[in-house]
């Protein structure tokens, strides 16, 4: 199984991840009938040691909910990578066929609000990691954890830029031929090729008197 995860898309293997997370959630099998969801625990750390649990009653439990924990953030790794696009067609509501509409101006509202609510589900669906084969309780669940570990990338990357601009410039480093780094060798030739003509003249009016 590794070895087919690591040939197939990206897409594939957030797929499978998903699979395997949910086939290691204690009660996933009986509590997962006929949904088709995924359901994930709410007090499920994003990145969690659990170090202080090393009691033998809760070991399993514990080791279960990091192992959760980091394929998770592996799943959040791989699809922070890849392009997002999303076909305006796919989040388009479905027809209403044979459906009578009301013209009351209260019922065009509320549909008209149902309408976008549908519509940014379904572009949040795609936009979270496995988010089109949860329902929508357990997609929201886990879009709060996406946001989360986004969060905390923005995070480091914003820490990691601080400390590069606070780090001193270094000083030039010597090219091992006599000239420093920054030092203009061209520019240097330059002005002794234009310096030598001037000296060839005086030295033919010295011959000349």
């Amino acid at each position: 199984m590794d070895i087919d995860l690591f040939k197939s898309t990206p897409d594939d293997q957030i797929e499978m991840m998903l699979m395997t997370m949910h086939m290691d959630k204690p009660g996933a099998t009986s509590g997962n009938e006929g949904g088709g969801s995924l359901p994930y625990d709410d007090n499920t750390p994003m990145m969690s040691n659990d170090s202080n649990e090393n009691n033998g009653t809760s070991s399993s439990p514990s080791q279960k909910q990091t192992s959760m924990a980091a394929m998770r953030e592996m799943i959040f790794r791989i699809a922070a990578m890849q392009p997002i696009y999303i076909d305006p067609e796919a989040v388009k509501p479905p027809k209403r066929r044979n459906v009578r509409i009301s013209k009351d101006p209260q019922s065009i509202a509320a549909r008209h609000r149902r309408e976008r609510i549908s519509e940014r589900i379904r572009i949040l669906q795609r936009l979270v990691p496995g988010g089109t084969k949860m329902d929508t309780a357990s997609m929201l669940d886990e879009a709060i954890h996406y946001v989360k570990f986004l969060k905390s990338q923005v995070q480091t990357l914003e820490r990691s830029a601080i400390n590069n601009n606070n780090r001193p410039v270094p000083p030039p480093v010597s090219t091992g031929i006599g000239y420093p780094s920054g030092y203009s060798f061209a520019g240097h030739q330059l002005h002794h090729m234009n310096a030598a003509p001037h000296h060839n003249v005086q030295q033919y009016s010295d011959s000349d008197a």
